[in-house]
């Protein structure tokens, strides 16, 4: 097992997320369980982060590829840098708020550990508009991107990183049962989410991939 990939829940504001969408694609494909993992990460600031640990000492994976959902994306956004931060006042999916506004005793800022040339030519091979980030916000997408960093090197994770999405097509096609949607928005075929998904575990698992 080299590459597990992972998407999220639905949480307060998002009832259709795309990247639950994308993992439930990326199951179908006749690779999954061998070449890489696909799983579905709870939205809870207590458990998001120990569910995703257990399935990496279970699987034992190389490579940790995130993906989240940002509902004033404009395309896919790569994330470069987990903060130490939380957004206190957010809940998450059982009504639970963060304890503190720090997510562990860390440093600042850690960076995430991709080989990006070989990420942004798999994005770009698969016709997939992208842009940079330095700030993945204060929710869980951040908080367990966070941890992963963290946790990273005693884990025998090589590469890491994390990947915002916008609504796919799909979900923004029911925005009006969405609170919160920004007056303005984009969106994303949900296909082309996976596609994403599938180019990244293409080149992370081609062997030539490497920080």
């Amino acid at each position: 097992m080299k590459i597990l990939v992972c998407g999220f829940s639905s949480f307060p504001g998002a009832p259709h997320n795309p990247t639950e969408a994308m993992v439930r694609t990326l199951e179908s494909d006749p690779r999954h369980g061998e070449a890489f993992r696909a799983a579905v990460l709870p939205v809870e600031w207590e458990t998001s982060w120990p569910r995703l640990r257990t399935l990496i000492e279970t699987l034992a994976p190389t490579s940790v590829v995130l993906f989240g959902l940002h509902k004033r994306a404009e395309r896919l956004r790569i994330e470069r840098v987990a903060r130490n931060r939380r957004k206190l006042g957010q809940a998450d999916a059982t009504g639970a708020f963060p304890a503190g506004p720090a997510v562990l005793d860390g440093p600042e800022a850690l960076a995430c550990r991709m080989p990006w040339e070989t990420v942004t030519s798999a994005l770009r091979g698969a016709s997939v508009s992208f842009e940079w980030s330095s700030d993945a916000g204060g929710y869980l997408c951040n908080d367990t991107l966070y941890r992963l960093a963290f946790n990273a090197d005693a884990l025998g994770v090589r590469n890491f990183g994390f990947f915002h999405v916008p609504l796919s097509d799909e979900a923004a096609a029911q925005a009006d049962e969405i609170d919160g949607m920004p007056e303005i928005f984009c969106s994303m075929p949900a296909a082309r989410i996976a596609a994403a998904a599938l180019a990244l575990v293409n080149e992370l698992g081609s062997g030539t991939a490497a920080v």
